[in-house]
């Protein structure tokens, strides 16, 4: 392989890669092992080994997702605290000498383009600003109705054939099949729905399949999404699954590439949800921490930065905008060991990852803790009847401290 970085790479630069099943991982590999020091490398989700190894130039991210929230490089990774779909418009703000976009991209097709395949993240919007853009060309990436990039777009290209990784859907247990049931209770036959991958989305995605009419407008989904589409629950209609990136089994990426999954910019996702034009669209997402008056922490623990802001507080707000709309958080009520409750009176750190105002529904296993409506005193009784049986007594105690 060329060494590109020679040529296009500056002292100075922030080179910014595409994320998730887009990782153009052949070039990130060569620019781990080959660029200038003095260049900060921006990174997002990966499903590669190359952040599996310390990583010799700074990384930057939005979060510390996957193998950044694990050794060697979880201490090592600047978090830029932002929404997912501002990216474009805040990293040309860290960038003193330029930015420099690695792309993902399909064969050219007969107008000359190529198709983002999978995913399109930020770097689409980036490949207008930056000084250079250099593309993997994957004769193996499915082509779907993602954007096309034209080849003049290109300042270098590095030509590949590979499979994209398959993503394993985490194992679910009795305490995720307890979560999904109680959520599905609130999504009614031709809801919008908007899930992300995990165990709670799997198991959710996996309880749906009894629903008829669904529609989908997710930026990520999993094979939770293949799921629906092979037990007849998604609507027929063309639009109905609107998403950024599949990840997942060779079988889901066969699906999004041959059936009428639009795959669209982040923005053209969320965007109609957040104006409010998507009726009933429930929006579920996870959390680390919640407070008893229902502020969520899905970014850090005491011990580290392990998330991300990315579309949490954007869809659920989006979704209480929306005629018959939800947010929800569903989460287990512990952390897995069941010392330490996830419902707790301070979050610790405090660091508030989406508003008290922007959730109205909280999940555990052990109940639904509504809180359209409901003053503090009230959200405070609603939570800790939700919180783990052998935890509630204390979360009563301490809050007749405050």
């Amino acid at each position: 392989m060329a060494d590109w970085t020679a040529d296009f790479v500056r002292p100075g630069d922030l080179v910014v890669v595409a994320q998730g099943v887009g990782e153009p991982t052949p070039l990130l590999d060569q620019l781990l092992t080959a660029a200038p020091r003095d260049v900060e490398v921006f990174v997002g989700l990966s499903h590669s080994d190359a952040l599996t190894r310390r990583s010799p130039l700074p990384l930057v991210s939005f979060g510390a997702m996957g193998p950044l929230g694990r050794p060697p490089n979880r201490d090592q990774v600047a978090v830029i605290p932002c929404h997912f779909d501002d990216l474009p418009r805040l990293l040309p703000h860290r960038a003193a000498g330029g930015i420099v976009v690695l792309v993902q991209v399909a064969e050219q097709d007969a107008r000359g383009g190529h198709s983002l395949g999978m995913a399109v993240d930020y770097t689409y919007e980036l490949t207008r600003q930056a000084r250079t853009v250099i593309a993997e060309i994957n004769d193996q990436l499915p082509v779907t109705s993602a954007p096309r990039l034209p080849g003049s777009a290109f300042d270098a290209v590095v030509r590949t054939s590979r499979p994209l990784p398959t993503i394993a859907t985490p194992a679910v247990g009795e305490v995720h099949r307890r979560i999904a049931a109680r959520v599905i209770d609130l999504i009614p036959d031709g809801a919008t729905i908007q899930l992300g991958i995990g165990a709670v989305p799997s198991a959710i995605g996996s309880a749906l399949t009894t629903r008829r009419g669904l529609a989908v407008r997710s930026t990520l989904v999993g094979d939770w999404l293949l799921d629906l589409a092979e037990a007849g629950a998604l609507r027929e209609q063309p639009g109905s699954v609107v998403i950024s990136e599949a990840a997942g089994s060779p079988e889901l990426y066969k699906f999004v590439a041959t059936s009428p999954v639009w795959v669209r910019p982040v923005a053209d996702v969320v965007g109609p949800a957040a104006a409010g034009t998507i009726d009933t669209f429930v929006a579920v997402n996870s959390a680390l921490q919640v407070d008893l008056t229902g502020q969520v922490n899905a970014e850090e623990t005491a011990r580290a930065y392990v998330g991300g802001i990315g579309g949490h507080a954007e869809y659920l707000r989006a979704a209480q905008r929306c005629a018959g709309g939800l947010s929800i958080v569903a989460m287990p009520a512990t952390a897995g060991d069941p010392r330490r409750s996830r419902i707790v009176r301070r979050l610790e750190p405090g660091t508030v990852t989406t508003a008290r105002s922007g959730v109205d529904l909280v999940v555990t296993e052990f109940g639904v803790a509504d809180l359209r409506g409901r003053s503090l005193q009230e959200r405070t009784e609603l939570m800790i009847s939700i919180a783990a049986p052998s935890h509630r007594e204390a979360l009563r105690a301490q809050e007749g401290r405050k």
